[in-house]
């Protein structure tokens, strides 16, 4: 009963807590810069796109859910290599530092879980998977950004893959000169422009 309880009072006041912040959602859009480490690829420039939440706890912290679209992968650097895409849905969970309080300039830092849309795991589960990249991604990411005031923010960040994305020995990279299967991660500078409603 005193685990109940506990459990109870901790439910009640971290809603009391959540109400009690500032709410706001967002669009953002913007560039990714991307490569796939030792593959022989280049960097590939394509979109990313997210809807996010933001509940601001205090005038230096706020917590950001986010649900983002990140095109990502790298460029063929020669005839015998493929240019390699791969399209993410990424779930994220930005934590932001306003570096003075009641200002725009903010660092920001948190996890993301990223669904591969051609090689997800529903796809692998069934058969039905045309690629053979790692169906999913756990990243971190980490940079900086400035809010002004009516609600228009800049924002650059450096997203890193921790899961290898030939995870699976499909050998996809077995003509680049210096291959390193063990080391084969994603990573992506993001920069973008965002409205907070």
């Amino acid at each position: 009963m005193k685990n109940y309880s506990i459990f109870f009072v901790f439910i009640l006041f971290s809603s009391i807590a959540f109400a009690q912040t500032k709410k706001s959602f967002g669009l953002r859009l913007g560039i990714n810069y991307s490569n796939i480490s030792n593959t022989g690829l280049d960097a590939r420039i394509a979109g990313n796109g997210a809807f996010f939440f933001e509940a601001r706890f205090s005038d230096k912290y706020a917590l950001q859910p986010e649900l983002m679209f990140s095109s990502q992968g790298g460029k063929a650097s020669n005839a015998t290599n493929e240019d390699l895409r791969i399209d993410y849905l990424s779930i994220g969970l930005a934590n932001k530092f306003f570096i003075i309080p009641n200002a725009g300039l903010h660092l920001l830092a948190g996890p993301s879980f990223d669904i591969d849309f051609e090689n997800n795991p529903i796809k692998l589960i069934n058969g039905n998977n045309d690629s053979n990249v790692t169906p999913f991604d756990l990243s971190v990411f980490a940079g900086i950004g400035y809010e002004f005031p009516f609600g228009l923010i800049l924002e650059a960040r450096y997203k890193q893959g921790l899961i290898e994305i030939d995870l699976f020995d499909f050998d996809i990279f077995s003509d680049s000169t210096d291959r390193n299967r063990d080391e084969a991660f994603n990573g992506t500078f993001q920069y973008s422009i965002a409205y907070k409603f």
